[in-house]
């Protein structure tokens, strides 16, 4: 199936914003597996040897499953794009991710609602990840200019013994409107979680709250989540950090740094940790503030003013190198 040129443009045009390809997502461009949604039709789809795409359409959105094969090694990424080009509706997306053992992987999505005013998306998703594995998921949001979005995404990931899982989350272009995202991850023996959230409220219309946890549940595993976000102009944001070490030798760590600027803005971070055996070690860190002054002097003494000075600062920290 492949009617690219019935998938509007406008979709994937937000991509650039995060300084990723468009023609990556385009069937027929570049070596990687592809799937693009268009509110409930699947617009384009390309397979790859050792990577199973399929979809269901279904009158809201999608029923997706991507099975990567056991042993299969892919250098390009899987690339998904669920989009809706239209101003209001429900979309509601069900996306079964399963990497079998001794696999090496990579998947791009990217959530774009570029016109979105009274938009609902939903997302209801489960991951597997096999034994042995190195599976990462990057995932850029892009909800439009008006603050017209109401996101509520949740996904489940199992992580496998002795797999590595790395989970970068962005939404930090455009305006985010209503978020609430949950995940869960559950971490088996001597696996490794590394998980990046970032995260813009840019007007009193923005609320953003989300929470990672992951839970600890195999001898030797461990975690470190780092969550990052700002608020400014009266956006509101939660971080809700969560790590549980819940077997003999697990490490996990938390991290949450926000900036808060503007009259009504609001930040929140709230870091939860517990450990049930001795010999865990479980640890956080929070800070919530607004940037040093002497970093906006430096900054205006060339010519910026406060505001310009202020959003290439938390430019800066949004975009931080996420690998741990």
């Amino acid at each position: 199936m492949s009617n690219i040129k019935d998938y509007p443009e406008e979709i994937l045009q937000s991509l650039e914003d995060y300084k990723i390809d468009i023609k990556d997502f385009l069937p027929g461009h570049g070596k990687g597996a592809k799937l693009l949604l268009n509110f409930n039709k699947i617009s384009g789809i390309e397979q790859v040897e050792g990577i199973i795409l399929k979809g269901r359409e279904i009158p809201n959105g999608i029923v997706a499953d991507i099975i990567i094969k056991e042993g299969t090694t892919h250098k390009e990424p899987i690339h998904l794009c669920f989009g809706v080009n239209r101003q209001s509706g429900i979309q509601e997306i069900f996306p079964r991710i399963i990497a079998e053992d001794n696999t090496n992987v990579k998947i791009q999505a990217h959530c774009s609602f570029p016109n979105a005013d009274g938009l609902i998306h939903k997302m209801f998703g489960h991951f597997y990840i096999g034994k042995n594995c190195n599976f990462i998921y990057n995932e850029t949001h892009y909800h439009g200019e008006k603050s017209g979005a109401i996101v509520a995404p949740v996904g489940y990931m199992y992580v496998g013994e002795n797999s590595i899982f790395e989970n970068n989350f962005n939404l930090t272009k455009g305006t985010p409107g209503k978020v609430k995202i949950l995940i869960d991850i559950y971490a088996m023996k001597n696996s490794v979680i590394r998980s990046n959230i970032r995260a813009f409220g840019k007007n009193k219309n923005d609320s953003i709250r989300i929470r990672d946890s992951v839970f600890l549940e195999g001898e030797h595993a461990s975690s470190v989540i780092k969550m990052k976000a700002a608020a400014k102009d009266g956006g509101e944001v939660l971080m809700y950090g969560v790590t549980e070490g819940n077997a003999p030798h697990c490490n996990g760590h938390v991290e949450c740094s926000e900036i808060v600027l503007g009259q009504g803005s609001i930040c929140r971070a709230r870091p939860f940790i517990r450990a049930i055996d001795p010999t865990s070690s479980v640890s956080h860190e929070a800070s919530l503030g607004r940037f040093p002054q002497k970093w906006l002097d430096e900054l205006m003494a060339k010519g910026l003013s406060e505001e310009q000075a202020t959003d290439i600062l938390i430019e800066a920290m949004l975009q931080e190198e996420t690998k741990l």
